[in-house]
């Protein structure tokens, strides 16, 4: 079923006024729910191209989660110790997932005014530190230890992603989204550049992340009643502990 619509979206993009841009893409599916049993998801990116560029040009996608509050803190060995430094590094604006596919891997290499503008590559994406001058003089430093964070959370994808290009025209990009995946609106980027790094065309979408059912008001009630949310989780599990031990008592 997912095949024929992804053939009958495809057919779709290529016909009529939007067959005039030279890339277009579509998501299968921008709404994703999440719930108590959510254990990670797919975005998939499809979209075509005009088969007159497909030899020079490159596509490129980018999918940028909502921008979230982070700290990084530094671990140092005190006497035999491992202990948190106080200087933590307060990010501002970084994104809550980043994903990246391309059609060719060697476009890392291109160094382009456009790359940095559109945040394409960890590298090039626009991080705020609101700290001392200190702690931003080591910049690179935190947001390496922010990209390990990320990777180990499988909130970045940088390295394994590529797009499948199908007859030089329709192409394909699956991206996986963690269990723990933030909610929010997901920006999708398609970009097609010639191999200096130049924008021939871009497509933009959006993909929306909520919570839903028991699972998102327990979610909300924790963050706005933290302290009653902590008062009932405790008084329950003392309920369930005595309630199990009096069953276990009379059998």
């Amino acid at each position: 079923m997912k095949i024929f619509l992804y053939i009958l979206s495809i057919i779709f993009l290529i016909n009529g006024v939007n067959a005039r841009e030279p890339v277009l893409s579509k998501v299968l599916n921008d709404d994703i729910n999440i719930t108590a049993s959510f254990d990670g998801a797919k975005i998939i990116v499809y979209g075509a191209i005009d088969p007159k560029l497909y030899n020079d040009s490159i596509v490129i996608i980018t999918i940028l989660g909502p921008r979230l509050k982070l700290k990084v803190s530094q671990k140092k060995k005190y006497f035999g110790i491992w202990l948190v430094n106080a200087n933590n590094a307060h990010f501002i604006n970084a994104p809550g997932y980043y994903a990246i596919a391309s059609s060719n891997s060697n476009f890392n290499n291109v160094d382009s005014p456009f790359l940095r503008e559109n945040q394409i590559g960890w590298k090039n994406l626009k991080i705020n530190m609101h700290n001392s001058i200190d702690l931003k003089n080591n910049k690179d430093f935190y947001r390496n230890i922010l990209k390990i964070f990320y990777k180990n959370r499988n909130l970045l994808v940088i390295e394994k992603s590529s797009i499948d290009i199908l007859d030089g025209t329709l192409f394909r990009a699956d991206f996986d989204l963690p269990g723990i995946t933030p909610t929010g609106k997901y920006k999708v980027n398609t970009f097609l550049v010639n191999k200096e790094g130049e924008l021939l065309s871009s497509w933009n979408n959006e993909v929306k992340v909520t919570k839903g059912g028991m699972g998102a008001y327990l979610y909300d009630y924790s963050k706005n009643h933290s302290f009653l949310y902590g008062l009932f989780a405790a008084l329950g599990a003392i309920l369930l502990g005595f309630t199990a031990s009096e069953v276990f008592r009379r059998i």
